[in-house]
């Protein structure tokens, strides 16, 4: 679903996106976002990826568990846009070339201490139970957490600072999910933690055999929550685009007639408008198709009225032209 979305967002870019401005391709934070999440997923289908591709992976690269990395890095790698979104809703900014640093410190990380652990040697479906907690397992599990954690926390923080100035109406409804969601991956981190400890300690306890129906809760459940917070934003821009796409279809003929009539307030002769419903629907992305339209049908409507104005004046006994 998240890789459904996240294409889906790429194609109306790509139809567009860059035109009206919305940005909703792959320079979009949420796009990334996305797409960094439903890679990670898709990596770990344990019946495709342990069963079938890992075992031809490692027949040509002599490397184990290569789908499980591919998981894990994406999964690091999801902090990145996470933490520009949140900054971006904030009113903050993280520096492109920050982000591209970033990106490539933890896909390095990632594969570098991966390859020092035995986890590159033995396969196996669940690396988090079944290698002894050594020095370098220990560099790779902060290489993959280390990221997400530092990304929530700080999230987090930006999320309630702006909590505290909006109390109440929709965006602090949809802050206050973002801040149960980097609670939840906060929780995620901690427990990955947990269980690195408690297998140290060769204990077999409740956390301990649960480990990987935990984990796969709290990812869930943090995602349910960020979905949340997006859904809330989701709707709010629904209600704008729905707006927008009534006004261009009640008046796209009246508004295409202005614009032959009279060229002289066209703003943009480059803008096509089509006045079918899915032409509308798309115009109505953006708020600039229907802003034109009020800007050009008012020009056209006041040239008219000066228009009528002059030739009533011309037309009256004993006025000159």
């Amino acid at each position: 679903m998240l890789l459904v979305l996240a294409l889906h967002r790429i194609r109306s870019d790509s139809h567009g996106g860059q035109r009206s401005g919305a940005g909703t391709g792959l320079a979009n934070p949420l796009t990334q976002l996305l797409l960094a999440l439903g890679l990670a997923k898709a990596c770990r289908i344990r019946h495709i990826t342990d069963n079938v591709i890992n075992p031809i992976l490692q027949d040509w690269t002599g490397v184990a568990n290569v789908m499980s990395l591919a998981g894990m890095t994406f999964g690091a790698l999801a902090a990145i846009p996470l933490l520009t979104l949140v900054s971006y809703i904030t009113g903050r900014d993280l520096p492109i070339g920050a982000q591209a640093a970033s990106a490539v410190a933890i896909v390095v990380a990632m594969v570098v201490t991966f390859l020092s652990t035995p986890m590159a040697d033995t396969p196996t479906e669940y690396m988090s139970n079944d290698f002894p907690v050594t020095g370098p397992v220990v560099m790779y599990w902060i290489a993959y957490l280390g990221p997400l954690a530092s990304a929530v926390v700080v999230s987090a923080v930006y999320a309630v600072r702006e909590l505290t100035w909006v109390r109440r109406g929709p965006f602090a409804a949809a802050l206050g999910f973002i801040v149960v969601a980097c609670t939840l991956g906060l929780t995620y981190c901690v427990f990955k933690i947990l269980n690195l400890v408690l297998q140290q300690r060769h204990s077999d306890g409740f956390w301990y055999r649960n480990a990987e129906f935990i984990s796969i809760a709290l990812g869930l459940a943090a995602i349910t929550a960020a979905g949340s917070a997006a859904g809330i934003y989701a709707a709010y821009l629904l209600k704008d685009r729905l707006r927008r796409y009534r006004l261009l279809r009640h008046n796209g003929d009246i508004w295409v007639r202005a614009r032959t009539m009279n060229p002289d307030v066209v703003l943009d002769p480059g803008l096509a408008f089509g006045t079918t419903r899915r032409a509308c629907w798309a115009a109505a992305r953006s708020p600039e198709a229907a802003y034109r339209l009020q800007i050009e049908l008012a020009d056209h409507a006041h040239s008219e009225r000066r228009a009528a104005a002059t030739s009533h004046a011309i037309s009256r006994p004993g006025v000159s032209s």
